[in-house]
This record gives C-alpha cells, sequence and structure tokens, in this order.
C-alpha cells in the first residue's frame, strides 16, 4: 500500500510500501528542505506488539539531479530505537548536492526481533547506484509544461515558486507553445517534443497547460498521454482554458473528454476558477499581474491534490 502525505501547501511527499513483514506505516515523509538541497525522511511504524527491547534500523540514501538515470548512494547508517507505544520513528537528512532539482530518497531494512513478526526482507539495494524506482520512499518530482499563458509566471516576482514550492520541480514555459502540432515563432518544441526530451526526468506528476495556440482537430491528448505513460508518469495535471480565449471550444472538449477516458488524468478546471475575474489582457488569453498570481496559485493547489491522489493511484488502463 502507498501512503501520501502533504503537511502544509510546501512539503511534498512520496512513500511506498512497509519494509519489515508485520510492520504497519503510520506514515512517511520525503521532502525538499527549503534551501532545496536535501532532503528529510520521517517514517513511523506500529509494531505488531510492544517489544521490551530496542529496534535496530539500517538506512541508506540515495541522491542526485533529476537527469541522472541512476542516483549515488550519498550516506547510511544504522540506529537503534526504542519503541513507545509500539511505534517507532525515525527522522533523517540528508543534503543532495547538485546545480539543478535534485531527485533522490530512501530505503530501509528494519530488524524487529518481537513476536509476530518475521525477519526483515532486505529492500536496500546492494550496488553504490540505485534508480529511483528501487527507492520505497523518494522525493516527488513535478515537470510543468505550459505555453505563453503559463509564462505569466516569470512576470511577477516569485511566480514559479509560488507554483511550485518546494517540490522537486522543473518548469518548461514558451511562447507559441502547441501540443503536438508545429509551433508558430519563435518556434518553441511542442509540448510532445518536451516530453520525449526529458525522458527519465519528467518525475511522478506532469502539469500541461498548452492549447491557446492550438485547435481542436489537432489536440491529440491521446498521443501525449500515450508517452507519458511510457515514461512512467503517475499523475497528469491537465489545466483546460478560460472560456473567453478564442481556442477552448474545440480544446476543452477534448481535455474533458480525455479526463472520462483515464483514471490517471486529473482535470484542472481553471476555466471554472478563472470564470468572472478580471484576470486577463485584452487578447483575452494572457494575464495580468494578479491574473498570473492567481495561476500560480492554482497550479500549486492542483500539483498538491495530484501528490495526495499518488497514495491510491489508480492503474492506467490500456486505451
Amino acid at each position: 500500500m502507498r501512503r501520501a502525505v502533504i503537511a502544509g501547501m510546501a512539503v511534498a511527499v512520496l512513500v511506498a510500501a512497509p519494509m519489515a513483514a508485520g510492520a504497519v506505516p503510520l506514515g512517511a515523509r520525503g521532502t525538499v528542505a527549503p534551501d532545496g538541497r536535501a532532503m528529510t525522511w520521517r517514517v513511523s511504524y506500529r509494531l505488531p506488539t510492544d517489544p521490551a527491547a530496542p529496534v535496530r534500523m539500517r538506512w541508506v540514501a540515495y541522491g542526485g539531479a533529476r537527469e541522472d538515470r541512476r542516483l549515488r548512494r550519498r550516506t547510511a547508517g544504522e540506529v537503534t530505537l526504542t519503541p513507545k507505544g509500539g511505534v517507532i520513528t525515525f527522522t533523517r537528512r540528508v543534503p543532495v548536492p547538485t546545480a539543478g532539482p535534485i531527485s533522490g530518497g530512501f530505503c530501509a531494512d528494519l530488524d524487529v526481533p518481537v513476536p509476530g513478526m518475521t525477519a526483515a526482507p532486505r529492500s536496500c539495494p546492494t550496488r553504490p547506484t540505485a534508480t529511483r524506482d528501487q527507492l520505497p520512499a523518494r522525493v516527488p518530482e513535478v515537470t510543468l509544461i505550459g505555453d505563453s499563458v503559463a509564462t505569466g509566471l516569470d512576470y511577477v516576482p516569485g511566480g514559479r515558486a509560488t507554483a511550485t514550492g518546494r517540490w522537486s520541480a522543473i518548469v518548461d514555459v514558451k511562447v507559441c507553445r502547441r501540443l503536438i502540432a508545429p509551433p508558430c515563432p519563435p518556434n518553441p518544441p511542442s509540448a510532445l517534443s518536451v516530453i520525449r526530451s526529458l525522458a527519465g526526468a519528467l518525475g511522478d506528476v506532469v502539469l500541461i497547460h498548452v492549447g491557446y495556440n492550438d485547435w481542436g482537430a489537432v489536440y491529440d491528448i491521446g498521443q501525449v498521454m500515450k508517452a507519458l505513460k511510457a515514461r512512467g508518469v503517475r499523475r497528469v495535471v491537465w489545466v483546460n482554458l478560460q472560456s473567453i480565449a478564442p481556442a477552448s471550444p474545440g480544446v476543452n472538449a477534448a481535455i474533458h473528454r480525455a479526463a472520462g477516458r483515464y483514471p490517471w488524468l486529473q482535470l484542472a478546471d481553471w476555466n471554472a476558477h478563472s470564470a468572472g475575474h478580471g484576470w486577463f489582457v485584452g487578447d483575452r488569453d494572457h494575464l495580468t499581474t494578479s491574473g498570473a498570481y492567481a495561476l500560480a496559485s492554482f497550479y500549486r493547489v492542483e500539483i498538491a491534490r495530484a501528490i495526495r491522489a499518488l497514495r491510491d493511484p489508480p492503474a492506467p488502463r490500456a486505451t
């Protein structure tokens, strides 16, 4: 069973299965520190009985940059934990020096010599490097792909930080971007091209807000979802267009159809959220300063919702 916990709006979480037979996870937390160059893990276990003796846990931390296919072993250790009411809790903060957004996580082997619990299976990789999917507790990773409307994040102070908080985030927003079709000048890569180029660095959640330069007939969400699934993305946040935008009818119809088709696609209804607000300039697409801040906050809420949904992710169905 997978569990995710959001501690406020600025902390991101992704955890996986318990490491010891019979141990029930009370909660686990993998967070990116405010400096963006460290990760902190806090895990608690409820034991089947309350042992009289302390419990040993061996842990390993792996980390690196988002583009690294294999993460390097950063540090490891062994701790002795004293149960309180049958619960043991462990916290560790590990620096991850890298120039860009970090990737990484933890694993642990828990030895609990108490009745009702068998010897713990060994979950930690034995090599000095590991792939991200080998780690039971991981820093959540987010990728945000947008067109010129999303570039509003760059025209207000702290726009990107408001949108992505402390999550390990890659933001790729470009003027004249289209979903799949060839772009208009200055000819940025399409959203699909970005997805293909990032490959293993896409992460768990991808937010897409593209369509203002598109039209319904070429807005092929199925092709994009296929590419995302092939690259291991677990949750897609797809932002629709405000209804006053000229491209909105066909694009929004395609997005709403896709939301009913893919259980791992989360519709982010910017159209409803922005209705009635004076957040748009004369072209009815782009944003005023207040609109840019509103969009950044909207992204942040939707990303938090997507990460919470990873707790019990639906299995992507064949399409």
